[in-house]
């Protein structure tokens, strides 16, 4: 008897696991789709539609238990798919409401793997409203990848975008300080600095810039960087140098 019931219970223990995990995600996908637009030129677009992403677990611990390959073949898959749903949804209707849980799973699946986060970082702002969800995908990169100069530079850009110049220089400079990064970027940060009257923090950002350059000509362009913010603070020179 001990053995029919427990030749009965794994069963019905499975069957409401799988049906709670296939509940939560259709709470989800409908909460996801609620403010979808169809492009009134899209005339073949459907409202209705909500197959074109396929079924996909809320999060990646969900995922790991439902498949068994392993996590990085999955982030393959779901990268496969990322492009596909973006491609599709480009050449139709311009709505990609799934396209930050793609992106999200797969780097949760995957978080060493640099690529997915830059991305993000560009296409998401660039199809989104705003900059929030490629912040999201820029923050989540630099937990996992903080030499990263790229993620730090798109980090300080859109934090620019929004007006925050000073947060946007700290990001910037740290970016400026990596290996394989540009040296405009240790300017760029400097400028923003001078604009919100922070001289001093421009000066020594610069400094530590110059500290981690050794190519002869990157360290002349900083060192007349460093020349026209000290005349800023002089009162010989303008703002915007």
């Amino acid at each position: 008897m001990a053995i029919l019931k427990i030749h009965i219970t794994y069963p019905l223990i499975a069957l409401v696991f799988l049906g709670s995990a296939i509940g939560i995600q259709a709470d989800f996908l409908e909460n996801r789709y609620r403010g979808r637009v169809i492009l009134p030129e899209c005339a073949w677009c459907d409202a209705s539609a909500k197959g074109d992403v396929v079924y996909l677990p809320v999060n990646a611990s969900v995922m790991r238990l439902l498949s068994p390959a392993d996590s990085d073949f999955l982030a393959d898959m779901l990268w496969m798919r990322a492009l596909y749903y973006f491609g599709q949804h480009y050449l139709t209707d311009r709505q990609y409401p799934h396209l930050v849980n793609l992106l999200d799973m797969m780097t949760d699946l995957a978080p060493r793997w640099e690529y997915p986060y830059a991305y993000g970082a560009v296409i998401l702002a660039d199809v989104g409203d705003g900059t929030e969800e490629a912040l999201y995908m820029v923050e989540k990169g630099l937990t996992h990848h903080p030499e990263d100069w790229q993620l730090w530079f798109f980090k300080g850009y859109y934090l620019m975008k929004d007006g925050n110049n000073i947060e946007a220089a700290e990001a910037l400079h740290r970016a400026a300080v990596l290996p394989g990064a540009p040296v405009f970027l240790a300017e760029l940060s400097a400028t923003l600095l001078t604009r919100e009257g922070k001289r001093d923090m421009a000066l020594r950002f610069l400094e530590a810039s110059l500290d981690m350059i050794e190519d002869p000509r990157q360290r002349k362009f900083i060192i007349r960087k460093m020349q026209k913010v000290k005349r800023q603070h002089d009162g010989t020179g303008t703002a915007m140098e």
